[in-house]
């Protein structure tokens, strides 16, 4: 690998081990949607939830506990046929705030009353108000922050609820996981490992292969995606890409010498100027950055998902918008093309439109919240696409930062988390692309969402089914519909619930015939208490499950 190859490694790893912002999956202020709040029936609650699932002590009261939080809407849970209560929509959260994800998982809330179901958000622990070492709990001890242990955080939360509802009759009523992205891998996972509590997952834009060691793996997919959607095939300018290509060269070359760097500082419009060939890289970066975000958040209609502000959104299709500006003419002139790229960028980083000077340890949406995120990528997940994930300046619209280089991302978990990454675990653990044995999931992908270079993208069976969306961006088929949908969206939509009502049906009929058969073994026994009556299910059998006290509190 060339020398400047592995200094735009090193660099980027220090730069992310010092939080700076590198920008990657921004995570937004959480700020309430009316239309879900205004409804009246959501309920703040927190379950006494064990720390770990996986280790026995000798006495009860030893075993550390925290609260883990949750919102529940009962208002649309009904009966259905044959008295039995409707279903459970559960969201399975991920890497946020879970009330960012009751704001925005339209398909949940616009299907809830149709179905009949209860609904319910669980929020992933260390993240939002789910600490179970206080405040930053990453800070104190990130040990326990692990995809096994959230698993069994969801799998005895819906224990719990099913045996113990408040409402009565949730012990019958079967669970359908929902989830976007990691909550996507989340809700896919949750079925493999748990298919007695969770009947079916809509996993959307769910990056299950985002492993090493999965075969096939190709991380450059991801920055190629991201390419084209800066294409005239997405609706974007023609002159988009080349034009990109050409001010990330020039950006490059003038980064190479101090007089070069100056000029980058005045055409960026930096607040402090560029010191050296490290902090050059550190903008290359997070003006990448800015095309990862239009990629995941290019959707249809104006959007504060991505830009952190309810009050500016990005606009729609905000990739079209930011390749307006690489439409230069004919010049070629590298000051030219560099500024073209900083208002390019700036529909993300000046969403305001009020910004006079750029800070690059503050701009980027993910400032200072690389800390659990960064630990689970670092131990399980690998799933970090900047600065990792390489760019080849030929198949993608960006420079060639070299291959693929695991040892610097070694370097980095150990120096950050005394930790070393194991590439394969995820492949091992949950089978990467591999789902022949698995049923009742579906995994939908978005044509415009870099994600899907590592999602299910054709049918595993006939209960595993692959949905394309070639207009959709990052689990835009979760979103609330709204009139500029593209019809593919759309389409997704009516099948993915269409497979959810097949599996509640199935999941039905399989406890008739269970309570059918139970009957007739009872009737024919000449022992004392044989067999469920009136249909029951070992879900609703209390005191089972692995949670702490089985206790929840609003």
């Amino acid at each position: 690998m060339r020398p400047l190859c592995l200094l735009a490694l090193a660099v980027s790893a220090l730069l992310i081990a010092d939080a700076l912002a590198l920008p990657r999956r921004p995570r937004p202020r959480v700020h309430r949607n009316d239309a879900v709040w205004s409804q009246g029936c959501l309920t703040e609650k927190y379950y006494t939830q064990r720390l770990d699932h996986f280790h026995w002590v000798r006495d009860a009261a030893e075993q550390p506990t925290f609260a883990q939080r949750y919102f529940v809407c009962e208002k649309y849970w009904s009966n259905g046929p044959g008295g039995v209560r409707g279903p459970i929509f559960f969201y399975a959260g991920n890497e946020a705030n879970v009330e960012l994800y009751v704001n925005v998982t339209g398909l949940i809330w616009e299907n809830a009353q149709a179905f009949g179901a209860l609904i319910i958000f669980v929020e992933h622990r260390y993240y939002g108000k789910t600490q179970p070492f206080g405040p930053d709990s990453w800070q104190v001890d990130p040990s326990y922050l692990t995809v096994e242990q959230a698993l069994a955080d969801y799998a005895a939360l819906l224990w719990h609820l099913k045996a113990d509802s408040p409402a009565g009759g949730a012990a019958d009523s079967p669970v359908i996981a929902f989830g976007g992205s990691y909550g996507g891998m989340l809700s896919a996972w949750m079925r493999v490992k748990y298919p007695h509590i969770i009947a079916g997952a809509v996993a959307a834009s769910a990056p299950v292969a985002a492993f090493p060691g999965v075969p096939g793996w190709r991380p450059q997919r991801f920055w190629e995606l991201v390419t084209y959607d800066a294409t005239p095939a997405a609706g974007s300018a023609p002159e988009c890409v080349t034009n990109v290509r050409l001010a990330f060269g020039n950006l490059r070359q003038l980064s190479r010498f101090a007089e070069g760097r100056a000029a980058l500082s005045q055409l960026l419009r930096l607040c402090k100027p560029l010191a050296d060939e490290g902090e050059a890289l550190d903008a290359a970066y997070w003006l990448q950055g800015a095309f990862d975000a239009f990629a995941m958040g290019n959707y249809p209609f104006p959007s504060s998902y991505i830009s952190d502000n309810p009050d500016r959104p990005l606009p729609a299709w905000p990739m079209r918008a930011a390749c307006t500006h690489m439409v230069v003419g004919r010049s070629t002139k590298p000051s030219t093309l560099i500024e073209a790229l900083r208002d390019a960028a700036a529909v993300l980083y000046n969403v305001t439109g009020d910004v006079q000077c750029f800070d690059l340890q503050t701009s980027g949406p993910a400032a200072g919240n690389q800390g659990p995120w960064d630990y689970q990528w670092c131990t399980e997940l690998m799933g970090q696409e900047l600065p990792y994930y390489p760019t080849t300046g030929v198949t993608d619209m960006f420079w060639d930062q070299g291959p693929f280089n695991l040892s610097v991302i070694e370097a980095h978990c150990r120096e950050a988390w005394g930790v070393t990454p194991r590439p394969d675990w995820g492949a091992i653990a949950y089978g990467g692309l591999d789902y022949r044995y698995a049923s009742n999931i579906v995994f939908s992908n978005g044509g415009y969402d870099p994600w899907s270079a590592f999602g299910v993208l054709s049918n595993v069976s006939d209960s595993v089914v692959a949905i394309s969306i070639p207009e959709g961006a990052h689990h835009l088929d979760l979103m609330y519909s709204t009139p500029s949908d593209p019809p593919s969206v759309v389409a997704a939509r009516r099948q993915e619930m269409a497979l959810v009502r097949t599996w509640i049906q199935q999941h039905q009929a399989a406890r008739l015939h269970t309570s059918s058969s139970r009957g007739s073994s009872s009737s024919s026994s000449t022992g004392a208490g044989g067999g469920v009556s009136g249909g029951g299910s070992v879900l609703s059998s209390s005191g089972g499950g692995s949670s702490g006290t089985g206790a929840d509190s609003s």
